[in-house]
């Protein structure tokens, strides 16, 4: 018969349990609403902690190797502020690193978690299907309402692309964090769909729901991730079930002229593909000044130039990259006070070499665990599609990067067989 502390312990975790789901649900929401069910999940994590903390203990002790790299980048942040003597609130966005894998960790290793996980991915499946579906009704409204009579359709979506792509499109969050939500959800449900239960119809109808969402959020790196996860998928599948080689490399050659074509259409896209050749084939040409993108880069390298070994500080980092923004003439990253756009250079620059040496330690630690891990090729997938973005993003920098990568991190890396 079970004690009542043992009963207690159950009703808290079955609590964090869907907390977690409704946390993952509301995901790719308004940001605000997660933070609340987060933090009940996280609350329900700290009684947990308060009931069993011997046991909890144990179970962290043996994989503290996964835990304290995300922990030391937070306590880097700490440090910084603390040498430099600025404002806590610098912390607050930072604090998930903390936050999330110490009082979310008798969650993440509940037995809850671990039986139901599909429960858990597809919660996230169903709320970003919800939102691309509310996003493309609106979107669609908007088309149908603002369209005016005798001019071409084509011709007039391109002249509105503010008002209908991207930004005008994509309402609720950026449209880079978008797409890389988008493509997390088509590779849980292409390659790993014994994690969310779908059925092939309806595999079919999400994924076909997802593409066109892309097509509108008009995410250069996200289609770019969208079409290699697609054409991975109908490479490994088609060969199953079409045994004519012909029909086989005719079908994957239809999707890849398909796409491109469909891509080219979007003006933002073809717009940066003429500028780029332009700016390529002239004679003054320099790297730096390619794109929007590789002034950041540029930039950001001049100030990791300065201090390569201890970085310039978290308060410090901001202020100092606005200025080699103005030094090199770069008067719009200076004016919208743009961060660096790589999390790599975002780190070195801000942290120096203990920041790259922390940012890589928690990225890589899962690809050396290997068999140990039950999902390892799913924690594989999320550590490559994350590294793509944070090649192009600092999204370690904003609050929802953070989240969306902490708790998927530790949801499939702590699902370790024996623990």
């Amino acid at each position: 018969m079970k004690s009542v502390e043992d009963k207690i312990k159950v009703t808290f975790e079955i609590a964090g349990f869907w907390s977690l789901c409704v946390t993952l649900f509301l995901l790719s929401f308004p940001r605000s609403w997660s933070l609340y069910s987060l933090g009940v999940m996280l609350f329900n994590g700290l009684v947990l902690w308060i009931f069993d903390f011997g046991t909890i203990f144990k179970r962290l002790v043996k994989v503290w190797y996964i835990v304290l790299p995300s922990v030391t980048y937070f306590l880097l942040h700490l440090i910084s502020v603390l040498i430099q003597v600025d404002e806590l609130s610098l912390l607050e966005n930072r604090l998930m690193f903390l936050l999330v894998p110490l009082l979310g960790f008798p969650v993440f290793t509940s037995k809850y978690s671990d039986e139901k996980i599909s429960s858990l991915f597809s919660s996230y499946v169903l709320g970003i299907t919800v939102i691309s579906v509310f996003l493309l009704i609106r979107i669609f409204w908007s088309i149908v309402s603002d369209f005016p009579e005798g001019i071409p359709f084509f011709t007039w979506l391109n002249q509105d692309e503010v008002s209908y792509f991207s930004v005008g499109f994509s309402v609720l969050e950026h449209p880079t964090y978008m797409a890389l939500k988008i493509n997390w959800a088509l590779i849980l449900i292409l390659f790993f769909n014994r994690l969310t239960s779908l059925k092939p119809v309806y595999i079919f109808v999400i994924t076909f729901l997802f593409s066109v969402t892309l097509f509108f959020v008009a995410s250069k790196a996200g289609l770019s991730i969208w079409f290699i996860i697609v054409l991975a998928f109908l490479v490994v599948n088609l060969r199953r079930g079409i045994r004519n080689k012909i029909l086989y490399f005719g079908v994957i050659i239809a999707f890849i002229l398909a796409a491109l074509s469909l891509s080219i259409r979007i003006q933002r896209i073809s717009n940066y593909l003429l500028t780029t050749k332009s700016r390529i084939a002239s004679e003054n040409y320099e790297w730096r000044n390619l794109d929007q993108r590789t002034r950041e880069w540029y930039s950001a390298i001049q100030v990791i130039r300065e201090k390569p070994v201890f970085g310039t500080g978290l308060s410090k980092a901001e202020e100092r990259l606005v200025e080699e923004y103005v030094k090199n003439g770069f008067n719009d990253e200076a004016a919208l006070r743009l961060n660096a756009h790589n999390q790599f250079l975002e780190a070195q620059m801000t942290f120096g070499i203990s920041g790259t040496l922390s940012l890589l330690w928690m990225l890589l630690t899962p690809m050396f665990l290997g068999r140990k891990l039950k999902y390892f090729s799913l924690v594989a997938s999320l550590i490559v599609l994350i590294s793509f973005f944070l090649l192009i993003e600092s999204m370690f920098n904003r609050q929802w990067g953070i989240m969306f990568f902490m708790i998927f991190y530790f949801l499939c890396v702590l699902g370790i067989k024996k623990i």
